[in-house]
């Protein structure tokens, strides 16, 4: 066998293309003993199929096999009860703690932001009425003074369009 062809065969072979009969010709090539030095490092590849393929299991290995592994010692499985009652005390924690902190929430009363805003007395009351009005009269002004504005501008835009 010519080194050129072997060579296309191991790239054939690598890149798994390779029919049945190619393979045993590359088996047998590398078992023959007749080598090129630049294939030599493919050689214990081969030889490694063709030892492999003789090898036969014996008629009684399945018995065999199987007698040992019932005859191994069993392993010992350990319980693990106690990981159960963890875990049962702390669901139970987590639950009585939920709980506390609900039960906590709904007796507080709930702040008000603007309870240092509310009136005390009658005359804070008064005050704060007429804070209050003074500020709308104010708001009021302003609004008016705007409106009686856009009014004048509306009467001289129509006077100088109907002219």
């Amino acid at each position: 066998m010519d080194y050129k062809n072997i060579n296309q065969l191991l790239e054939k072979y690598w890149e798994g293309e390779t029919s049945i009969q190619e393979e045993e010709t590359l088996k047998q090539y590398f078992n023959n003993g007749n080598v090129a030095k630049e294939l030599l490092p493919y050689q214990p590849l081969f030889q490694y199929f063709k030892e492999e393929q003789d090898v036969l299991i014996s008629d009684d290995f399945e018995k065999n096999f199987l007698k040992k592994i019932k005859n191994e010692p069993k392993a010992k499985v350990k319980s693990l009860r106690w990981m159960k009652v963890i875990r049962s005390i702390a669901a139970v924690g987590i639950i009585l703690l939920c709980s506390l902190l609900a039960y906590q929430n709904f007796n507080q009363k709930p702040i008000d932001p603007f309870a240092k805003y509310e009136v005390q007395t009658e005359k804070e009351a008064i005050e704060a009425t007429k804070a209050a009005l003074l500020l709308l009269s104010g708001k009021m002004r302003k609004g008016r003074k705007k409106a009686s504005k856009g009014l004048v501008e509306v009467k001289d835009a129509k006077r100088r369009t109907f002219k």
